[in-house]
């Protein structure tokens, strides 16, 4: 998905956030001004993580902070993990499981940090419209026969605290058939091996860093090792908006599971602002 003019603005606007959040005042204003610089000469035909990238490169070059986001990423991490027992539950006790935990795993996509929604975000109430909603685009049921008849799944996660919700939907999947991808270094709040481990992913199945430095998975961007198993996989599943942007056009088979949380996300798939989204896209 190429970056829109409304893109910009958004771009803009993050930096300025990790600017005041993350950057002595002094070189505040040197930092936008270089991404501001850097978004007038961006190849808008590419996607809008591969700028967010070159943000958040900048902002570890300058600064040395590995990741800005490292407190509040633990802090959902941890907050998530109190309904792990309680989501399971639910999930046992419903009529279709594997459906009641696609659908909490979809729930978790609210947690986004880099739309600056992190003090408005209603877990809770995601949750429990997610359950009983109709979602704008619904090809559950392909992805249940995908599911079945699939030896080796392909799961890319997207951010800390929803990586929980990620992990109750494998458990139900089959994680033994199941290599869960993060990303290679932190980027907004995006999830990182660090994360995997800290919610114990990583005790549940195979988990590998995909080489993205981006809030996504640009293929072009990632290692030879996951390239490789994202052309072979059986079914690769792809969680959040970012992995969206970089993953619509991409030369297989995808099935994309989301919350459209942008108007542009929401013109690019043809469905409403807060919609809930199970897409099977074809290349």
């Amino acid at each position: 998905m190429r970056t829109h003019l409304e893109c910009v603005a958004c771009l803009a606007k993050q930096a300025v956030e990790i600017a005041r959040s993350n950057i002595d005042p002094k070189d505040q204003e040197g930092f936008v001004r270089d991404v501001l610089g850097r978004l007038a000469g961006f190849d808008y035909n590419d996607s809008p993580p591969m700028m967010a990238k070159q943000m958040y490169d900048m902002l570890r070059s300058m600064e040395g902070v590995d990741d800005p986001y490292s407190e509040i990423k633990a802090s959902y991490n941890a907050m998530c993990m109190d309904y792990y027992s309680s989501l399971s539950e639910r999930i046992r006790a419903s009529r279709d499981p594997l459906d009641t935990a696609m659908r909490i795993a979809v729930a978790g996509n609210i947690i986004d940090f880099g739309l600056g929604t992190r003090h408005s975000i209603d877990i809770d109430g995601t949750i429990d419209e997610s359950i009983d909603a109709e979602f704008a685009i619904d090809h559950s049921r392909i992805l249940r026969d995908r599911i079945d008849a699939a030896q080796n799944i392909l799961y890319l996660g997207d951010n800390a605290g929803e990586i929980v919700f990620d992990k109750i939907f494998i458990q139900n999947i089959g994680p033994e058939k199941v290599v869960f991808a993060v990303r290679d270094v932190p980027v907004i709040n995006d999830v990182t091996m660090y994360d995997a481990r800290q919610v114990g992913m990583d005790k549940l199945c195979r988990v590998i860093s995909s080489g993205s430095r981006a809030p996504g998975t640009p293929l072009e961007g990632c290692s030879s090792q996951f390239r490789d198993l994202f052309g072979s996989a059986d079914l690769v599943i792809s969680k959040g908006q970012g992995n969206f942007e970089t993953l619509s056009d991409a030369p297989r088979d995808v099935f994309f599971l989301f919350m459209v949380k942008c108007p542009v996300i929401a013109e690019h798939s043809g469905v409403p602002v807060g919609s809930f989204v199970a897409m099977n896209r074809e290349p």
